[in-house]
């Protein structure tokens, strides 16, 4: 089985009963160079300072560096292709505004993420999301034009109150959905953030939900 650099230095440690901070002491290197090794965060550390490092681990450089068939270990453990999901992204874009017609659902190239995050922090099911484009000023502040949602199609109820993708009876719309009470048929307030657009209401027979954004991503530049 290969082991990374970060294994063999924690193994090595552990044998000399040495702490990070210890063994960063004694090499006369900074913390954040051995807590970034150890984590797996440092690709390509300093030569020298390694070897100072392994010094204080009383083995030659080459033992932390190469495995026993002569292989350089690597500093990290690549990630399987099982590890991810593919994301598929819907060439179509919701508008945050009047409202934008999805003339194409043609699917482009998906975006991988791992999957322990989709399930382990956003808590959600791989096979119900989509990522989609959103374009207008009617949810500023909380989401701008060209910022990319990801939707997870299995949530199409609007409660908890929440930001979904829907048609809205004109056209494909981001908004914040507030499901009201009372009245023969459900019904529900469609909210732009932006205080510049009023709120509407439509029943649930006049819209079609696709999902609730769970996640964005933004340009900075």
């Amino acid at each position: 089985m290969t082991t990374t650099l970060a294994d063999r230095m924690r193994a090595r440690m552990k044998e000399l009963e040495l702490r990070p901070l210890h063994v960063a002491e004694a090499a006369g290197v900074g913390r954040s160079f051995v807590y970034d090794i150890l984590r797996g965060r440092s690709a390509d550390p300093s030569s020298e300072k390694l070897t100072r490092v392994a010094a204080v681990l009383q083995m030659p450089i080459e033992a932390l560096l190469y495995d026993e068939d002569g292989k350089q270990a690597p500093a990290v453990t690549t990630p399987s292709r099982r590890d991810y999901v593919a994301v598929p992204f819907v060439d179509v874009e919701a508008d945050m505004g009047g409202g934008a017609v999805a003339e194409s659902e043609e699917e482009g190239a998906p975006w991988h993420f791992p999957k322990s995050w989709l399930r382990g922090v956003l808590r959600l099911r791989p096979a119900g999301l989509r990522l989609i484009r959103v374009r207008g000023d009617s949810m500023e502040p909380t989401l701008l034009g060209g910022d990319v949602v990801m939707l997870d199609t299995t949530q199409t109820i609007p409660n908890p109150t929440g930001i979904f993708v829907l048609h809205d009876g004109f056209g494909l719309v981001a908004k914040r959905l507030e499901r009201l009470a009372g009245g023969e048929i459900p019904s529900v307030r469609i909210i732009s953030d932006n205080s510049r657009y009023s709120p509407y209401d439509r029943s649930g027979e006049e819209i079609r939900i696709i999902g609730r954004i769970v996640w964005f991503a933004r340009n900075l530049s």
